[in-house]
């Protein structure tokens, strides 16, 4: 054969290799995304990852500064959304020191009081990979400063240099800081949510003279007697949104992605199966007291083995981490396998086949299993699900029946080595089964640190089984009640809630319980530090407690018997 035919043919396959390995690889530059360039890269990001589903890429890649997505109004409009894309790489840079160095800078119309949408979507995509990103707002949705002034009825702000000073504003989601220390004052925070709508008028914010003085001020007596000179406060402009969303997306690995500010929740993980996260941190940078006005990173009706490690967690108002389902109760039993049940609130997902359904009568659980599930929403238009079985109901069923949905609950949930500070509401707070919270670090969370416990109220669950709290620091947590209870560690079902009063005859003594019982609880090994009460526990069977430290807490255990019929205490190390 002719050399020359046969150097052709060579040429020709190496192009085609280089060419393919190429695709596998798209990068943003290519299509005009630039980072600090000040232009919106919004457009290209789009071409780029059109491209990259069309030569079925496998990795998206963004280089080192800051990507600008001038978004218009945020509550309408997402910066970036990815669908469908498996086994997919959305990969940034990093500096010299591994941190993440590419930045997604959302620029937006403000306005008070906005629910924002994601700055980043995911959905339905399998094996899923975000590493090396940071995500801010321009301007940032909160803002903090210093008390200056407090007469009895008004109060003076000197807001902190790269802190928003924004006139008309509503006082959503605040709190007190000491800012000899930078930490939460260990009182009730000022405002939640939905509250401040009943104080509109006392509490919207005005700037005082020249906005360049940074001087904000509150007409409000309640504040007022709740807060001194030199304490420094902090807020957001609205508690409603998501940021960074996950939907139905299995297999998803986050790593090395921090939030330095949130319009709502950080980050939401919905109905996805199998999560790995590391180096995830939700920080406040600059002169920043507070991040975001909810959770850092909620998991809801997820499935499959979830492990997050080396997350660190501050300045969300309400919890860091959230994991739960949803119970449902009964609306109307069509026959002997098959039910229409009910959801209170919150998206409703579908319920898989194969899973299975508990049915709570009394102490005791009657699991069914799922054949098929379609949603159906009742007359009412509540969220509602008709389910067949396999098996027959149980005969026991009306409408106050507890139902736990085990197709909405992690098989196995892990946070280990992670950092969790400044939080005015739980760092860890656990309404789900099979679940080890593993050598942590909790520093002034103001609700327990660790708060294990279904929602019946709130319709969040399941009641969790099979947990272990071991090997981790709490400190100066627990000063406002959860579930009822105070707490560096609490442990106790929503007792307020609708369903069956569940009796038991462990002990006759036992009063009458709203909720089922928690079962296998063990806290072993755990320090806690500089907190009014240590491990507080009501409505478990089978927990243990052991090797625990307490140094300077005033109430270490209160675990009584009446609530915890067979609870195991040994070894405790008081000091």
């Amino acid at each position: 054969m002719n050399r020359n035919f046969m150097a052709l043919i060579a040429t020709f396959f190496v192009t085609v290799c280089t060419t393919q390995a190429q695709d596998k690889i798209v990068k943003v530059a290519d299509f005009g995304a630039l980072p600090n360039d000040g232009k919106c890269d919004i457009a290209a990001i789009k071409k780029a990852l059109d491209y990259a589903k069309t030569v079925k890429a496998e990795e998206l890649v963004f280089d080192a500064g800051t990507y600008d997505l001038f978004v218009g109004d945020a509550s309408k409009n997402m910066a970036i959304e990815v669908a469908q894309f498996n086994d997919f790489v959305f990969r940034g840079a990093v500096d010299n020191t591994g941190n993440p160095a590419t930045t997604f800078l959302r620029h937006y119309d403000f306005r008070d009081d906005m629910h924002g949408k994601p700055i980043l979507s995911v959905r339905r995509s399998n094996n899923f990979h975000l590493q090396n990103i940071i995500f801010d707002n321009n301007p940032r949705y909160s803002t903090a400063g210093e008390v200056i002034a407090n007469d009895g009825k008004t109060v003076k702000v000197k807001i902190f240099e790269g802190n928003p000073v924004m006139d008309g504003t509503l006082f959503f989601t605040s709190n007190i800081w000491d800012l000899a220390t930078k930490t939460l004052k260990k009182v009730e925070s000022p405002t939640y949510g939905g509250d401040v709508y009943k104080k509109r008028e006392e509490y919207t914010w005005r700037v005082v003279g020249d906005p360049a003085d940074r001087i904000m001020q509150l007409n409000s007596p309640t504040l007022a007697s709740k807060v001194a000179v030199g304490e420094g406060l902090s807020w957001h402009f609205s508690y409603k949104g998501i940021q960074v969303n996950f939907y139905m997306c299995n297999d998803l690995t986050v790593e090395n992605v921090w939030t330095y500010n949130a319009i709502g929740f950080c980050m939401q993980a919905q109905a996805c199966e199998n999560i790995t996260a590391r180096k995830v941190k939700v920080i406040a940078p600059d002169n920043q007291l507070a991040v975001g006005s909810r959770d850092g990173w909620k998991l809801y009706a997820c499935r499959g083995k979830v492990v997050m490690d080396e997350i660190y967690m501050e300045g969300v108002r309400w919890d860091g981490q959230n994991v739960h389902g949803s119970f449902l109760w009964p609306h109307q039993i069509i026959d002997k396998n098959t039910i229409w049940l009910r959801k209170k609130k919150g998206a409703a997902f579908p319920i898989p086949a194969g899973s299975k359904v508990g049915f709570w009568n009394g102490k005791e659980e009657v699991l069914r299993t799922v054949q098929k599930s379609e949603l159906k929403p009742t007359e009412k238009k509540e969220r509602g699900f008709l389910l067949t079985f396999t098996e027959p109901v149980p005969d026991f069923i009306n409408e106050e029946t507890l139902c736990q949905i085990y197709g909405w609950n992690i098989d196995e949930y892990m946070l280990s080595n992670s950092e969790f500070r400044n939080i005015a509401g739980c760092a860890s707070l656990i309404r789900n089964s099979n679940v080890s919270i593993l050598n942590n670090t909790f520093d002034y969370i103001m609700y327990p640190a660790i708060m294990i416990g279904g929602a019946v109220h709130e319709g969040e669950g399941v009641v969790p089984k099979n947990v272990r709290i071991e090997g981790n620091k709490v400190t100066h947590s627990g000063w406002m009640l959860r579930h009822g209870i105070t707490g560096a560690i609490g442990i106790r079902n929503q007792e307020d809630g609708e369903g069956l009063v569940f009796h038991t005859d462990k002990d006759p003594q036992l009063q009458d319980r709203t909720s089922p019982w928690m079962t296998d609880i063990r806290v072993i090994g755990n320090t806690v530090e500089h907190s009014t009460e240590g491990i507080v526990a009501k409505g478990t069977l089978g927990m243990y407690v052991e090797g625990n430290t307490f140094i300077s807490v005033n109430k270490p255990i209160d675990i009584p018997k009446e609530d915890n019929p067979d609870v195991v205490i040994k070894n405790s190390n008081i000091q």
